[in-house]
């Protein structure tokens, strides 16, 4: 069986590479005869490669310009990306089943997805591949250019339509009028502990540090802890934690910008005299999604903004406290049974994280709701391959 996943394998942001990983973990232990490729939506080819250089100052040069302004040098941008990629692409369509996701990718910021998933769905509709969304989340802010965009995958043979969380679903409905009505399909991050294998002694907290501007470019609410500087916060964070007695992990999920907010919270003054082995760890960036998820799993609890970062360390049985800023961030927690370990308020401050943190490791996680959301996630995995047709597309 030949199945294509059009994701975000080699983002940045490693938490997209586990979803896709995650994916292809799924997809061949329900079909062990399965050949997965996956694919970038941006046309990224390995990890650590850089679509667009310095992305945060030209994201906030780009975000105070006008809409159709914004949406003009987009498509200019992005369609010429497509175009170097795109015979890739449909050679890869041919195939049993494509899949669309996982992530965040449903969503229209300044038209960068649905000029992606516009034409994927192109392609799909020339192949006729039987196709499944699966596992995505779904924003509630696309434009009518976006929602044109997106609505050419009626043209295509989807047969499923498999959302994350019930806040997508209604996304989905309101923005989407043709096609299959969309169910319930757990993130595929949650499989992050059988796919990477355990983890021994884990030790202390993890903090994943994440930059402001980039949450704000992207958020669908008040970024947690914005009243103060990022690096303030961070630090504050990891100062009022160690102050518990606990050991602090320092770390981010891969992103240019992610790494260069650590650099600054590492060497703020107030953390020096904590900088050894039992007190303040500042492992070295990850570079692929293995990596990432290894910091993690050594982590006795985690904190972040990033999803990712919580649905790996929760896969693993960790307690974690979840940093506010979008919408997806409170319907995991919600989803986990957890929305007491999770706060967006934006004068969140350092001692009220600390003291979630304390009461998530009280806490712990509950065993058997982990063992029904991970029996949920293999369900979902049931549904998207029962899509899939019996012989590939032709070419």
């Amino acid at each position: 069986m030949k199945i294509v996943q059009f994701g975000l394998c080699f983002s940045p942001n490693l938490g997209d590479g586990v979803i896709a990983e995650c994916i292809g973990h799924g997809l061949r232990t329900k079909r062990p005869d399965a050949t997965v490729t996956h694919i970038d939506l941006s046309g990224r080819q390995d990890f650590g490669q850089v679509v667009i250089p310095n992305r945060e100052a030209i994201l906030a040069i780009v975000d105070r310009l006008p809409l159709f302004i914004r949406q003009r040098l987009a498509q200019w941008k992005l369609n010429r990306l497509v175009d170097g990629v795109a015979d890739q692409w449909r050679k890869a369509a041919q195939a049993n089943l494509a899949i669309i996701g996982g992530g965040q990718v449903f969503s229209d910021s300044n038209l960068n997805f649905p000029i992606k998933i516009g034409r994927v769905a192109d392609i799909l509709a020339q192949t006729q591949t039987p196709t499944a969304v699966f596992g995505v989340g779904v924003s509630k802010n696309w434009t009518p250019k976006g929602k044109h965009l997106f609505h050419k995958l009626a043209d295509a043979d989807v047969r499923m339509v498999g959302v994350r969380d019930d806040g997508s679903a209604a996304g989905w409905r309101a923005q989407m009028s043709q096609g299959p009505a969309p169910e319930l399909t757990l993130d595929p991050g949650l499989l992050a502990a059988l796919h990477y294998g355990p983890a021994a002694d884990p030790k202390g907290v993890g903090l994943c540090v994440t930059d402001f501007g980039i949450l704000a470019h992207h958020a669908s609410g008040t970024v947690a802890g914005a009243a103060a500087t990022a690096t303030a916060f961070y630090a504050g964070i990891a100062g009022a934690v160690l102050k518990k007695g606990h050991a602090v992990t320092l770390f981010c999920n891969g992103a240019a910008e992610d790494i260069a907010l650590l650099e600054k919270v590492a060497a703020d003054p107030s953390l020096q005299g904590y900088r050894d082995a039992n007190h303040l760890h500042v492992p070295t960036a990850p570079r692929t999604p293995t990596e990432l998820v290894a910091i993690i799993a050594g982590c006795e609890a985690v904190i972040a903004h990033r999803l990712h970062a919580c649905i790996v360390a929760y896969s693993y049985g960790r307690p974690i406290v979840g940093l506010g800023w979008d919408t997806k961030l409170d319907a995991f927690f919600e989803t986990a049974g957890l929305s007491g370990c999770f706060s967006s308020a934006p004068d969140l401050s350092a001692q009220d994280v600390a003291d979630l943190v304390t009461g998530a490791m009280a806490q712990g996680i509950d065993a058997d709701h982990h063992a029904k959301l991970l029996a949920d996630t293999w369900d979902g995995f049931d549904r998207v391959l029962a899509c899939a047709a019996t012989a590939p597309a032709a070419p």
